[in-house]
């Protein structure tokens, strides 16, 4: 009896796999709830760094006492740049020469309105959307409706910066997921 209970003073290699595949297993489910926080977390961030970009842009258009248009670079999608406008003051032909311009980390990248956004949103990037940032009397220098759309590489994670009118305010927003009855309005939209 005592020669046995000695031999059982360790464990067998049997029971250190068992427990090595379980918390392997455990650490998968982590790291994959790890990396879906990390992207909610980034999109969270670009939505509201941008939504104070177009504040400044707002702004810089009242001092300046000019009509600035905003755009996605040609060169790179995680970044908008600002430009001065022609004579038309509607943004349909901008003049060259950036004013100003932000960047987003990348996988981030602003969109032109995407299947993830709603429709009713007049997309700022856009054809035919307002664009201009034009200087007015009492009331902020953005357009009066419409946003920016932010995507989360090719994830359905979406982040947005809308002009409220009610609230005569820029709102930053986010959702996760893309369930296409719900894109005709903001309803499954959280504000940040």
């Amino acid at each position: 009896m005592f020669f046995a209970s000695r031999l059982k003073a360790g464990y067998t290699l049997v029971e250190v796999l068992v427990v090595v595949s379980i918390m392997g297993i455990l650490s998968a489910m982590g790291v994959a709830g790890l990396q879906r926080a990390i992207a909610n977390a980034r999109i969270k961030d670009a939505a509201v760094n941008t939504a104070a970009f177009v504040e400044r842009v707002a702004n810089l258009s009242s001092q300046r006492n000019e009509v600035l248009c905003l755009k996605i670079d040609p060169g790179s999608p995680q970044t908008v740049i600002v430009v001065l406008d022609d004579e038309k003051k509607d943004c349909s032909s901008p003049k060259n020469g950036v004013v100003a311009e932000y960047s987003i980390e990348s996988p981030a990248k602003y969109v032109q309105r995407s299947a993830g956004c709603p429709s009713i949103m007049t997309d700022w990037f856009g054809q035919n959307a307002q664009v201009a940032f034009k200087p007015r009397l009492g009331l902020a220098a953005t357009p009066p409706e419409g946003g920016i759309c932010i995507q989360y590489g090719g994830d359905d994670i979406y982040g947005a910066v809308r002009k409220d009118r009610t609230r005569n305010r820029v709102i930053p927003m986010w959702k996760a997921g893309n369930d296409g009855t719900q894109n005709s309005s903001w309803a499954n939209w959280t504000e940040l």
